[in-house]
C-alpha cells in the first residue's frame, strides 16, 4: 500500500536525520568539525496516478553547512595572527634582555664612567686604577653577552624557519592528498564530509605560517598559490620549500613545482615571513649598531688614552680591543694592560695629573657616529636602543592584540554557521524523534486498514 511505503520512506529519511545529529552532537568539541545537515526532497506521484498525493520522502545527500567566504576570512586573519604574535615572541625576550639593570649596555657604561670619576679624586691610587680595569672588562662582557644573545637568537629563529619550512611541505603534501581523496570519494558516492573538514583545518594552518590565496576548480579541488602567484598546490601536485644560503652566505629560498626550481621570495607573510623579517629588521640593524657602538668607543678611548702618559711617564696603551670576528666577543679589554698603563695624566713629568682623565670622562657627553643612529653620545646610543626595540614592540604588540581580535572574530562568525549548536541539535533529536514515531504510526496504520480490508473475504 502507498501509506505503508510512504511511512517507511518518512521513517528512513528521520533515522538518516537522527544519525546526522548524533554525528554532530558527538563531534561538538572536535576542532574543525564542520557540522553536517541531511538535505531531504519530496518524492513526486507515480505517472497516471490521478488521485496519489505522493511516494514519501527522499535523503538526496548529506551536506556540510559551510560558508566559503567566512571560511576564506579565516584564513585571511590567520595570516596576520601568525605574523604578528611571532614576532611580539622574539621582541619581548629581546627587549627584556637590553633593559635588564644585569645585562644592559646602559649600565655598563654608566658603571665604567663611574669608575673614571672616582679615579679623578686620586689618579695615581692603584686601587682606583684596577677598577677601571675591572668595569672596562665588565662592560666588554655586557657587550658581548648583548651580542652573544643577538646571536643565539638568530640561530633559533633559523631553526624555527627550518621546522616551518618543513611543516608547510608536509602540508601542501597533505591538502594535494585530500584533493585526491575527496575526489575519489565523491565519484564512490561517498559521504566526504570529515575529508573536506581535513582540508579545511590544513588550509588554516598553512594560512598562519604564509599569506596565501586558494581557488576552489570546478572539480572542487584546492588550488593554492603564494601572493605572487607561484603555485603551492595544484590538483594533486604540491610544491616543495627549501631554504639555503646564496654565493654570499645571505638566507634563500626556493620552490620545487613539477620538477622545477625557481626563486622564492622571503616576503612570505605569516609566521614564516615574520621569522625573516625579525630577522633583516630587528636583529641585523642592531646587531650592526652594537658592534658601531664598541667600535666608536674602543677608537674614543684608545686615542683618549694614546694623548696621554702613565705612572711611568710612557704614553699610553690601548685599553679594549675591538675585534667583531671574535667568538668571545666584539668587545675585548687588553690583557697586557696593568693599572699603572691607564694614561690619566696630561703631562710625562706629572703622573698625578689628571687632564687626560678628565678628557677620558668627557667621552661621556661626546658625540659619536653610531651605524643606524647619527651622531649621539654613547649614553644617548644605548637609550635610543632600548627605545627603539620598546616602540617597535609596542607598535607590534597593538597589531596582534587586533590581528588576534580579527582572528578571533572570524572564527566565531564562521562557527556562527558551521559550528554545532547544542541547543539546536537537541530541538533537532526531539522534533526527528517525533517525526520517526509518526512515521511507524502512519505504518501501523496502513497495516491496520490493510488486516481489515483482508479480515472483508
Amino acid at each position: 500500500m502507498d501509506m505503508i511505503n510512504i511511512g517507511y520512506s518518512g521513517a528512513s529519511a528521520a533515522q538518516v536525520q537522527l544519525n546526522v545529529t548524533a554525528q554532530n552532537t558527538a563531534n561538538a568539541m572536535t576542532p574543525g568539525y564542520t557540522r553536517e545537515m541531511a538535505m531531504t526532497s519530496t518524492i513526486g506521484a507515480s505517472s497516471g496516478a490521478i488521485n496519489s498525493a505522493g511516494n514519501g520522502v527522499q535523503v538526496d545527500s548529506i551536506c556540510r553547512v559551510s560558508n566559503q567566504y567566512m571560511v576564506n576570512q579565516v584564513w585571511y586573519a590567520a595570516s596576520d595572527n601568525g605574523y604578528y604574535s611571532t614576532q611580539q615572541q622574539y621582541l619581548t625576550q629581546l627587549e627584556t634582555v637590553l633593559s635588564d639593570e644585569n645585562s644592559s649596555l646602559s649600565a655598563g657604561f654608566d658603571n665604567f664612567f663611574a669608575a673614571l670619576n672616582e679615579a679623578s679624586t686620586n689618579p695615581d691610587d692603584a686601587a682606583l686604577r684596577q677598577q677601571v680595569i675591572s668595569e672596562a672588562g665588565a662592560l666588554a662582557m655586557r657587550f658581548d653577552n648583548t651580542v652573544d644573545y643577538l646571536q643565539s637568537q638568530n640561530s633559533e629563529i633559523i631553526s624555527q624557519e627550518q621546522a616551518t619550512i618543513s611543516q608547510i611541505n608536509t602540508l601542501t603534501s597533505g591538502i594535494a592528498s585530500y584533493n585526491q581523496q575527496i575526489a575519489q570519494a565523491e565519484a564512490n558516492g561517498d559521504n566526504a564530509s570529515a575529508l573536506y573538514d581535513a582540508r579545511d583545518q590544513m588550509v588554516e594552518e598553512l594560512s598562519g605560517m604564509m599569506d596565501v590565496d586558494v581557488n576552489v576548480d570546478d572539480q572542487g579541488n584546492y588550488n593554492i598559490s603564494l601572493k605572487n602567484g607561484q603555485p603551492l598546490v595544484n590538483g594533486q601536485d604540491y610544491s616543495t620549500l627549501a631554504m639555503d644560503r646564496d654565493v654570499n652566505g645571505k638566507q634563500s629560498m626556493s620552490l620545487t613545482f613539477a620538477g622545477t626550481t625557481y626563486p622564492m621570495t622571503m616576503d612570505t607573510g605569516g609566521s614564516l615571513g615574520a621569522l625573516f623579517d625579525y630577522q633583516s629588521d630587528v636583529l641585523a640593524p642592531l646587531n650592526n649598531t652594537i658592534n658601531s657602538i664598541a667600535e666608536q668607543f674602543t677608537s674614543a678611548v684608545n686615542g683618549q688614552l694614546a694623548a696621554g702618559y702613565d705612572l711611568n711617564g710612557n704614553p699610553g696603551a690601548p685599553l679594549f680591543i675591538f675585534d667583531p670576528s671574535n667568538p668571545d666577543g666584539p668587545l675585548l679589554v687588553n690583557p697586557d694592560i696593568t693599572g699603572d698603563e691607564l694614561a690619566f695624566s696630561g703631562s710625562p713629568e706629572a703622573s698625578g695629573n689628571g687632564d687626560n682623565l678628565q678628557a677620558l670622562i668627557n667621552l661621556s657627553t661626546k658625540p659619536m657616529e653610531i651605524d643606524g643612529l647619527g651622531s649621539v653620545t654613547v649614553g644617548n646610543a644605548c637609550s635610543s636602543l632600548i627605545s627603539n626595540i620598546g616602540i617597535y614592540s609596542r607598535q607590534n604588540q597593538t597589531e596582534a592584540q587586533s590581528a588576534s581580535n580579527v582572528y578571533a572574530e572570524a572564527q566565531n562568525q564562521r562557527s556562527s554557521v558551521s559550528g554545532v549548536n547544542m541547543d539546536e541539535e537537541a530541538v533537532n533529536l526531539i522534533t526527528y524523534t517525533q517525526i520517526y514515531q509518526a512515521n511507524l504510526k502512519v505504518i501501523s496504520t496502513g497495516a491496520e486498514i490493510f488486516d481489515s480490508v483482508l479480515d472483508m473475504f
